[in-house]
């Protein structure tokens, strides 16, 4: 099996969800880290992979995607030796399918206000975060009800929900993942985790 490349900029980018599944897949993988500021993401060989310069990015055999949720996805139904997402005629892949959307397009939109509060004025940065703490209450709705009676998002077990789960509820977790919450408590399985560590996801 040749390698699967993987275009990022460092670790801790939303590669790392990527980086994390490919090791619980037991698929091998190449990292190939590109340097914005030397340009190597606007570059027109990379440009041909994603024309939108953005990462991550893979390549597996030929076959390009982009979109870390739609990445996971294609990997965990085409990896199957360890099973980390339910059969297409499995009861459980509606809910599966739910929860990987959700992790981006509904968690991250949230979570990644975060990460933009530097350089706001103070009233500004007081509005966002009661917006952010506002949306948070809402999204808890959903997440903690689940994992306070089990210990991932699917009743069958760890899947590929819990990587990108856990890769995006850290960046808002003081607000998401109050201390005794079944989501604190699942963060913490998910950082003990020996192949999350191996990568670097929590560092």
């Amino acid at each position: 099996m040749s390698p699967i490349k993987i275009y990022s900029m460092a670790l801790q980018d939303r590669s790392d969800r990527v980086r994390w599944l490919l090791e619980e897949l037991h698929v091998p993988y190449e990292n190939i880290f590109l340097k914005k500021k030397n340009g190597e993401m606007n570059s027109p060989e990379y440009r041909k992979l994603n024309p939108m310069g953005r990462v991550p990015t893979i390549n597996d055999g030929g076959t390009v995607i982009h979109e870390s949720a739609a990445i996971c996805l294609y990997l965990a139904d085409k990896y199957r030796q360890v099973k980390l997402a339910p059969e297409i005629n499995d009861p459980l892949r509606a809910e599966y399918l739910q929860w990987m959307v959700f992790s981006t397009a509904t968690l991250e939109c949230v979570v990644a206000k975060m990460f933009y509060l530097d350089g706001k004025t103070e009233a500004e940065k007081n509005f966002e975060l009661n917006y952010i703490k506002e949306q948070c209450e809402i999204l808890k709705l959903a997440i903690e009800p689940v994992l306070s009676k089990q210990d991932y998002f699917l009743k069958s077990g760890f899947s590929a929900i819990d990587i990108m789960m856990a890769a995006v509820l850290p960046g808002a977790e003081e607000f998401l993942a109050p201390a005794g919450s079944g989501t604190a408590r699942f963060l913490e399985r998910m950082r003990a985790r020996p192949l999350a560590k191996k990568v670097e996801v929590f560092a």
